[in-house]
């Protein structure tokens, strides 16, 4: 096997090739482009399997060797971390570690990423789309809350309701201050048409999933929180156990031992973040329903604070999402719901 390792940026991608049996070498950079990826590819050697650290740079160079045809020789791997040790680190020393790795990647196996195919990036992209307009709109509202309230002016109605535009409009303030708040409604209006365009592609193209409908039979699980929480979990071959799938989301306590002494701290947030999000605004959905995780929820808070209870859950929520994706069946309170509580509550 041929090794090859490469330090993928913005620029530049930065390539080592390490025979089975040979000497290192450093090949000629390329521009970070598909032209040019595409065409070192061809001049590679057959057979040969390269390794990517992971990076946003990286994401769209394993699209081009999925379409190369080399995506079951390419590998996406964590490497932060792994040579922070060093007291010498450039983009050629990086090259050549990664090319080192994956030449014996038999006997120690590389810590890889998963990537995804391109359906499931597809359905990614459009719910994150989703989210972050929806973000923008919320930062918009509250620019006008702002500015309201350093004016003295306290809506007792939402300010976007065509009696609260009135309002606001009929308030004596100074020119400039009225200007931008015409500026802040035109662009809401904006965020609210493009919200609604991006939740009517991603609900059409999460159609075909039928796992994101499963996950809607969930308490607190929406159209939206489905498509969000599929995409970020993608292919749930990889999760053995309940327990992996809940790690995955970084909802767990991290957790320091050394000798007798062991200390748990504040949630890892190792995971997507997108996945943290749906399942936290499950939970606060979860909390007004009469469901036992909302029992649970209550009984929580006697000795918990909001946001621990919250958490808590958020991960018995990642439990019932684990197994209605294992027996591909939809949500039933008495298999799941009362088991996770119970069981979480011991």
């Amino acid at each position: 096997m041929i090794a090859i390792g490469s330090d993928v940026h913005k620029g530049r991608c930065l390539m080592a090739m390490l025979p089975a049996e040979g000497k290192l070498k450093v090949l000629e950079p390329i521009e970070c482009t598909r032209e040019a990826w595409r065409k070192r590819l061809a001049e590679l050697p057959p057979g040969s399997e390269i390794a990517l650290e992971v990076s946003t740079s990286g994401y769209f160079v394993m699209s081009v060797l999925e379409e190369a045809g080399w995506r079951q020789r390419s590998h996406w791997v964590h490497t932060a971390g792994i040579d922070s040790l060093r007291k010498h680190k450039s983009d050629r020393l990086d090259t050549r570690s990664l090319t080192q790795k994956l030449a014996v990647a038999h006997l120690e196996p590389l810590p890889e990423a998963w990537f995804p195919p391109a359906a499931i990036r597809e359905l990614r992209l459009l719910a994150r789309q989703r989210c972050w307009v929806a973000v923008l709109r919320a930062q918009v509202k509250n620019r006008v809350r702002s500015l309201l309230e350093m004016h003295g002016l306290r809506v007792k109605q939402s300010p976007f309701s065509g009696a609260g535009r009135a309002w606001v409009e009929a308030q004596e303030l100074p020119e400039a201050v009225h200007e931008c708040l015409r500026q802040m409604m035109r662009t809401y209006d904006f965020l609210k048409a493009e919200r609604e365009t991006a939740e009517a592609s991603l609900i059409d193209y999460a159609s075909r999933f039928p796992e994101v409908a499963r996950l809607e039979t969930v308490p607190g699980i929406g159209h939206i929180l489905a498509a969000v929480i599929w995409s970020e979990i993608g292919d749930f071959s990889r999760f053995a156990s309940a327990d992996a799938l809940v790690n995955y989301t970084g909802l767990v306590p991290s957790l320091y031992e050394s000798g007798e002494v062991s200390v748990s701290g504040p949630i890892t947030r190792q995971g997507p973040r997108w996945l943290r999000w749906a399942l936290i605004t499950a939970a606060n959905a979860v909390t007004v329903s009469k469901s036992p995780l909302a029992r649970r929820y209550h009984r929580l808070r006697r000795r918990k604070l909001p946001n621990v209870a919250k958490t808590a859950l958020a991960t018995s929520l990642a439990r019932c999402i684990y197994g209605v994706l294992k027996h591909g069946e939809d949500y039933q309170e008495e298999r799941w719901g009362r088991k996770t509580g119970d069981e979480m509550e011991s």
